[in-house]
């Protein structure tokens, strides 16, 4: 496994190409005319009952998923990027200017104002969170994990699930969770655990029964936990990494926010049918709470967790060039 995924390259192959093609795309933007403004995304990331309601005159443009390969320079430019945690510390704040949004940074709940802060003080007024998911435990035929699931992520090192296990394929994100594991040791174990590591296509290996786990985002698990009685999904009482939705404004573009979009999003009943597909607005907990009687028992405290649970959950915090280097060196000598 290569040593990609420690965000000093946007992506996880070619982060800094996103960077240096960021000065010349996002310019761009100045130059267009008469166009209308564009929201790039990754195709998948943004809730569907969301973009749809994009308003006139603005166009949604996809692209494939940023989470795996980006190699089309194209993607770059547009007036608003959505974009997950994952990439953001390979956009410069350079490229970026202020969200300028105060009716909704003011609204933010306490998880999104602490990934704010972990940003930094510039950055933080560059980037508004929109949404955020819990990473969760996906079983399939699950029954004997359940309680360890429930424990904590320990789970994940049972000799039982031994060539059964799928992680994101981000060896930050990987490390992180062995460390709440119980370090270099944790590291090793949990990488001799591994069927592979590959978020996009997860399901289908454990759908076609070459896997038992998948760690995933709650927004990607909820319509196979509807169809699939096979299916279980677990947030340990330990907490979760939180995977967020992101809002950010290129340096060139002089379209403002559309903040009655994103309103809209936290605003039931839109907001209410979002966190019933995993999508939890980034609110207070006792906003969100609100919604606990009105959702599905049997997956209420999955999309809904415990205020207590909820505080628990982390966000992964951008690393120093120094703190890169260690995690890669971690990375090359835990190899199996």
């Amino acid at each position: 496994m290569r040593t990609s995924g420690f965000p000093s390259r946007f992506s996880r192959r070619r982060l800094l190409q996103f960077g240096a093609v960021a000065g010349v795309g996002l310019v761009a933007s100045c130059r267009r005319g008469p166009e209308p403004p564009q929201l790039r995304a990754a195709r998948g990331l943004l809730p569907k009952p969301w973009s749809d309601q994009l308003p006139s005159p603005w166009t949604l443009s996809s692209q494939e998923a940023v989470t795996t390969d980006p190699e089309d320079e194209k993607q770059i430019g547009g007036d608003l990027h959505a974009l997950n945690d994952g990439w953001l510390q390979g956009l410069p704040s350079d490229q970026l200017q202020l969200i300028q949004a105060p009716p909704l940074e003011q609204r933010l709940g306490a998880q999104a104002q602490r990934f704010l802060e972990q940003q930094g003080e510039q950055r933080a007024g560059m980037v508004l969170p929109v949404g955020v998911s819990p990473w969760v435990l996906l079983f399939r035929n699950g029954a004997e994990w359940a309680e360890a699931a429930r424990a904590g992520w320990d789970v994940l090192l049972e000799p039982s699930l031994a060539g059964q296990v799928i992680l994101p394929a981000s060896p930050r994100w990987v490390i992180d969770l062995a460390d709440r594991c119980g370090g270099d040791a944790a590291l090793q174990r949990l990488r001799q655990q591994l069927l592979t590591m590959d978020d996009r296509r997860a399901t289908n290996w454990l759908l076609k029964d070459k896997a038992r786990v998948a760690v995933l985002p709650l927004q990607r698990c909820m319509s196979l936990l509807r169809r699939d009685p096979r299916l279980t999904a677990v947030i340990p009482d330990s907490g979760a990494p939180l995977h967020w939705t992101l809002l950010v404004r290129p340096k060139g573009t002089r379209e403002p926010l559309p903040q009655a979009w994103v309103d809209a999003a936290w605003t039931s009943p839109l907001r209410r049918t979002l966190l019933l597909n995993g999508w939890r607005a980034p609110l207070s907990a006792d906003v969100m709470e609100s919604h606990r009687h009105g959702l599905p028992k049997p997956w209420r405290d999955l999309l809904l967790p415990p205020a207590s649970l909820w505080e628990r959950c982390w966000s992964l915090p951008p690393l120093t060039g120094e703190e890169r280097l260690v995690l890669q060196d971690r990375w090359r000598a835990s190899a199996p």
